[in-house]
């Protein structure tokens, strides 16, 4: 694996890039940087985009080859990322994920709903029941406990090979639209965790970061940032 920081070079063309952005969004994002990966047919990167300098994005990548630097706009900087790990080991982590539940609609299909939309819902239908309206803050309160119960959750921390040492912290909840090319609307939402993990089965866990965490992996969801700590 390879990770790489990647931020835009000053020059006209990557002004005209970040204006073409617009209104496409994150999925965008990953269309200006798969030209780092040309040589790929299929999607084999995950990112994540930050505000760097000057309110420039910047983007961390981690992907199965190497991305071309000699981009005319993006200045890259890239090493091979091989961790060695083992069962107990501690990392604190960031991760920017979108987490979703299973339900069923009227006509049985199953569909995937946003956790914290869902834990809304969930709230309004209780007030529905028992007379009694939450607060905007209870409500928010609520929406925050169903994220992080989402990455909590024992059967996911086992199927990723870790144990989270605490509940993570959970904040920057956004929802997103982006546009493809031919018009069509795309909606997802993101949240950002933040915490400390342990490793219980290494080989598990790096099989599970190579490929990402959740789903929305196109548009700047599920790379795991990584810091080992000291026992």
């Amino acid at each position: 694996m390879y990770l790489s920081k990647i931020t835009l070079e000053p020059s006209s063309q990557a002004a005209r890039e970040i204006l073409r952005l617009g209104p496409k969004g994150s999925y965008g994002s990953h269309q200006l940087l798969w030209t780092l990966f040309s040589d790929q047919d299929n999607r084999n990167f995950l990112f994540r985009e930050e505000l760097g300098v000057a309110g420039l994005p910047l983007f961390y990548t981690l992907s199965q080859t190497p991305p071309q630097t000699d981009s005319p706009v993006f200045a890259v900087q890239t090493k091979q990322f091989a961790p060695s790990l083992k069962a107990g080991d501690r990392l604190a982590y960031r991760l920017r994920a979108n987490p979703t539940v299973a339900k069923k609609n009227d006509s049985g299909k199953s569909a995937r709903h946003d956790v914290l939309m869902n834990a809304k819902r969930a709230a309004k239908t209780g007030k529905e029941k028992t007379g009694k309206e939450k607060t905007a803050d209870q409500i928010s309160q609520l929406m925050y406990e169903a994220a992080k119960g989402w990455l909590a959750d024992e059967h996911r921390q086992r199927s990723w090979g870790l144990t989270l040492d605490f509940l993570p912290d959970a904040s920057n909840y956004r929802q997103h639209r982006s546009l493809k090319p031919n018009g069509r609307e795309i909606k997802y939402s993101s949240i950002d965790y933040e915490g400390v993990l342990t490793v219980t089965d290494a080989a598990k866990f790096l099989q599970r970061y190579a490929q990402g965490f959740g789903r929305a992996k196109a548009f700047g969801c599920g790379l795991m940032m990584l810091r080992k700590l000291a026992y």
